[in-house]
C-alpha cells in the first residue's frame, strides 16, 4: 500500500480503493478476539483489525475533501487515526471497534487540514478583494448559477470573471482556527471547537452513542416509518427531548387519542423479547 500512496493519480487512488474493499469486515466476535490479541501485543491481529478497516478511513475522509488537503493526504492522516485508535481501543469494555475509531480518525484528518492552513496565507494586497467577493456572495445566496454568479459580482466590483474566481479559489485554501467545519447537514463545527475544546466527546462516548443510536435504529426498523417517529418523539430516543401526545400529534396533524393508538401498538410489537432486551436500556 505504500507502493499506491507515493502517487496521488486517479487510477492508483482507485487500485488502493479496490483492494481495501477486497478485504473481509470482520463479525463482532472477531474483532473482540482480534482486538485482545492486538492489545496483548499481537502484531498480526493489529494488522487484520487495520486491514479490515482502511475502507472506513477513505469514507470518512472524503467528507473533508476540498477544504485545502488533498484526498490522498487525508487518507493517510486517517489511517494515522485509525492505528492510535487500535492502540487506545479497550475491547473489553463492549463497543464497536469503528464507532471508536471514528473520533481518532476524524482528529486526526482535521488536524492536518488546520496544519496546511497555517502554512497558507492570503496575500496582503488582496484581502480586501477577497473580502468584497464573499460579502457579495452572501447576498446572492445561491440564486445564480456559478458562472452567472462570478459576471455579476465582477461586474459590480469592476473586476474580472477570472479574478474573480481566481480569488475564490484562493479563499478555499486559507484556513485558520475558526474556519467553519460542516461534518454533516446538522452538524457544523470551527477546526479550534473540535481540536482544542476540552468538552469535546471523548471517544469512548461516541463510540458508546453510537451503538446505542444503532440498536435504537435496527430495532425501529421492525414497525412502521410512523410509529417509529412517534416512539422516537415520545420517548427521546437518539438525543430527542421526550414529548406528549399533544406535542406529537401536532407534530403528526393526529388527535392526541390517534398517536396513543399508534403508540399503544408500536409497544405491543416491541414487547417481543429480544427487541425489549435491545431497547431497556436506552429507554427511562
Amino acid at each position: 500500500m505504500k507502493n499506491l500512496f507515493s502517487s496521488t493519480s486517479d487510477e492508483n487512488l482507485n487500485i488502493y480503493f479496490k483492494q481495501i474493499d477486497s478485504v473481509p469486515l470482520m463479525s463482532r466476535e472477531e474483532e473482540f478476539d482480534l482486538a485482545m490479541k492486538a492489545k496483548q501485543g499481537d502484531k498480526i491481529a493489529r494488522d487484520k483489525i487495520l486491514s479490515a478497516n482502511l475502507r472506513f478511513v477513505v469514507s470518512v475522509a472524503k467528507k473533508y475533501q476540498n477544504r485545502g488537503v488533498e484526498l490522498i493526504d487525508l487518507i493517510s492522516e486517517g489511517n494515522i487515526g485509525l492505528l492510535i485508535a487500535i492502540d487506545k481501543f479497550e475491547p473489553e469494555k463492549g463497543y464497536h471497534f469503528i464507532s471508536y475509531a471514528v473520533w481518532w480518525i476524524r482528529q486526526t484528518i482535521l488536524k492536518a487540514i488546520y496544519e496546511k492552513g497555517k502554512m497558507i496565507r492570503l496575500p496582503a494586497n488582496k484581502t480586501n478583494d477577497l473580502l468584497q467577493i464573499n460579502k457579495m456572495r452572501k447576498t446572492f445566496k445561491n440564486q445564480l448559477s456559478e458562472e452567472e454568479e462570478l459576471v455579476a459580482i465582477a461586474e459590480m466590483l469592476n473586476m474580472t470573471p477570472k479574478y474573480v474566481h481566481e480569488m475564490i479559489m484562493i479563499s478555499r485554501d486559507v484556513y485558520s482556527l475558526d474556519s467553519l467545519i460542516v461534518t454533516d447537514k446538522t452538524d457544523t463545527s470551527t477546526l479550534a471547537d473540535l481540536l482544542e475544546d476540552d468538552t469535546t466527546v471523548s471517544p469512548e462516548d461516541n463510540a458508546i452513542n453510537q451503538n446505542m443510536k444503532s440498536e435504537i435504529d435496527n430495532v425501529l426498523a421492525t414497525l412502521t416509518e410512523k410509529e417509529a417517529e412517534i416512539i422516537r418523539y415520545r420517548f427521546g430516543l437518539n438525543g430527542r427531548k421526550a414529548m406528549s401526545l399533544k406535542e406529537v400529534g401536532e407534530v403528526f396533524n393526529l388527535t392526541k387519542e390517534r398517536i396513543r393508538q399508534i403508540e399503544k401498538k408500536a409497544i405491543k410489537r416491541l414487547q417481543h423479547p429480544t427487541r425489549a432486551k435491545k431497547l431497556e436500556a436506552f429507554i427511562a
